[in-house]
């Protein structure tokens, strides 16, 4: 029986010829170009962006950035920052969620031997509440932790808001007890996680959570806490972008569409999954009858 074999490929010979074929191929042969438009070269069309101001890309960059002094502008704490955030409480009412807007009481209240920084009003199932706020221009202490608390007793508060450049963790942990332990007041820790730095000063707030300790006994709870922090992350992120959009529609800022259209597609799934997650879980821990 005779079994047909295939001649094996000479691979150099078959590289050498096309290589010498494509050397005489002549492309506009082909394209049907005409013998004097062969030497033309065709110019590449020019990407030019729109009119924009002459600081655009100044402006695309600008964030309320960290600073690490804030009486650089804010030189005192009672003469320059209170008054400044006590006209700016529209600031507080973003970062804290307030359902209603404030309504500014005054500054430097003496309240049970104490001077609270601000104190305000807003409504609260249609009856109006104090809200008490202390202000500081570096990081928290205890001093400024028992005014707040003494104070919004005093006065029922409804919020109890303590703005800080930052938090000490124990301090974090109390806000949070506080806030738990304590349905008739909300405690509000807001850091001061950026400033402008022009003539008249400004500042942004965000929600100070909680720091994420390590907890062999409970991992899953480690987790979410991460997971919430993330979420805050990048709804702050978000807000502060719309503002900038807000504050310079001349500039274009199309760049950051695909990655905006793509967070807002994972916040929408995981808002989703949060429904479903809460439709099965209880508001309470159940409890073991003894």
């Amino acid at each position: 029986m005779t079994t047909d074999v295939a001649p094996a490929v000479d691979w150099p010979s078959l590289g050498q010829s096309f290589a010498d074929s494509y050397a005489q191929f002549e492309a506009n042969d082909y394209l049907g170009s005409r013998d004097e438009q062969r030497n033309e070269t065709v110019p590449e069309p020019a990407v030019v962006d729109a009119e924009e101001p002459e600081c655009a890309d100044e402006l695309r960059q600008a964030w309320l950035r960290p600073v690490e002094n804030l009486r650089s502008f804010f030189a005192h704490e009672a003469a320059n920052f209170t008054p400044w955030l006590a006209q700016h409480l529209h600031l507080i009412e973003a970062a804290a969620w307030f359902a209603n807007p404030l309504t500014l009481v005054g500054t430097e209240q003496k309240i049970a031997g104490y001077r609270i920084d601000i104190l305000a009003k807003t409504l609260v199932d249609g009856h109006e509440r104090f809200v008490v706020v202390e202000n500081q221009l570096e990081r928290t202490d205890a001093d400024h932790l028992g005014r707040l608390i003494t104070c919004a007793a005093e006065v029922n508060a409804s919020h109890a808001v303590w703005v800080t450049t930052e938090f000490r963790d124990d301090h974090l942990k109390v806000m949070e007890a506080l806030q738990r332990n304590h349905k008739d007041c909300a405690f509000i820790p807001l850091v001061i996680d950026g400033a402008i730095m022009n003539d008249k000063g400004s500042a942004s707030f965000k929600l100070a959570t909680p720091p994420t300790y390590s907890s062999p006994e409970d991992h899953l709870r480690e987790k979410l806490q991460e997971s919430l922090r993330k979420a805050q992350e990048v709804h702050h992120t978000l807000e502060r972008l719309e503002q900038l959009l807000a504050d310079h529609p001349d500039v274009d800022f199309s760049r950051y569409r695909d990655i905006v259209e793509e967070t807002g597609l994972w916040s929408y799934w995981a808002d989703k999954c949060g429904d479903r997650l809460l439709e099965r879980i209880p508001e309470e821990r159940r409890k073991r009858v003894v």
